[in-house]
């Protein structure tokens, strides 16, 4: 059933779980069918995450339509959700379109300017009913080695409060070292900048960049305020990855859908872990 972020991740934030959030390729109708279908086993409530530039392919309508059409036939709770929307058009242009959550990621951006145009989204997007999150703190990127580029990212709780004295966001991404990408080797997630910004605000937080971090980490994060993981680099290589698996082994059988079919089983079980690890399993009611 399609429904916002609000309710969900409040309950997870209450009761110290996360809300999967899973990038969805654009609108993958595989990627989206086993997100819904292993949410539904498992009875855990989830998001179905989009970026502007993976829409581009197949066309933002096409992934809202697509994505609503799969929550509506699954009986937990489904929230379609811009990720890092870049700015006030193209939140608004997905908010038109039925998102029910909108993120602006305005963390490229000085403070004070983050928050002023965070705040004019909130005002149209509450207008309607739909939850924002922000981001303070940019999200590094990973090399083809593992490396973080550039800025570890990790956030100066000062800066969160001043941020927050000046935006009441629904929800708030975080900077603590984490990355899109694949990590290798040990990673300094900054758990602790979470647990001093804890002391001053009861927003739930989001985690960004989950692929490959520890479960521990994850949990950790969680126990600190984190309603909401994002999951999109792992699910993406998996999928291509299943792909070619089935057309060596020749599931296919000269038809696209049982290479499909296929890839969608198998990635289905993956999704079902990383509920696993959110600790999601059974909070659909």
């Amino acid at each position: 059933m399609l429904t916002t972020t609000q309710d969900m991740m409040n309950r997870a934030y209450s009761k110290k779980y996360a809300v999967p959030a899973i990038n969805t390729q654009g609108g993958t109708y595989d990627i989206i069918n086993a997100v819904c279908k292993a949410a539904e086993e498992l009875e855990s409530p989830v998001i179905l995450a989009h970026y502007m530039v993976t829409g581009t392919y197949s066309g933002h309508d096409w992934f809202f339509e697509t994505a609503k059409w799969m929550a509506e036939r699954v009986n937990v709770p489904v929230a379609i959700h811009l990720d890092h929307g870049d700015s006030y058009e193209h939140c608004l242009q997905m908010l038109k379109l039925g998102f029910t959550s909108i993120m602006y990621d305005g963390s490229k951006l000085p403070i004070k300017e983050n928050a002023a145009l965070t705040s004019e989204i909130l005002k149209a997007c509450h207008v309607f009913g739909i939850p924002v999150e922000a981001e303070l703190g940019e999200l590094a990127r990973l090399d083809a080695q593992g490396n973080i580029e550039g800025s570890s990212n990790v956030v100066d709780p000062e800066n969160v409060k001043e941020f927050l004295n000046l935006c009441k966001p629904d929800s708030l991404a975080l900077g603590i070292g984490n990355a899109h990408g694949f990590y290798k080797g040990l990673v300094n997630i900054r758990v602790d900048v979470l647990e001093q910004c804890r002391q001053f605000t009861g927003v739930p937080f989001v985690l960004h960049g989950c692929t490959g971090m520890e479960e521990k980490m994850i949990r950790d994060s969680i126990n600190c305020g984190v309603a909401k993981i994002n999951f999109g680099t792992q699910v993406r290589y998996q999928y291509i990855q299943y792909l070619k698996e089935g057309i060596e082994q020749g599931v296919d059988q000269g038809h696209s859908w049982r290479l499909s079919a296929y890839a969608e089983k198998r990635l289905r079980e993956d999704i079902k872990k990383i509920i696993l690890t959110a600790g999601s399993e059974g909070k659909a009611a």
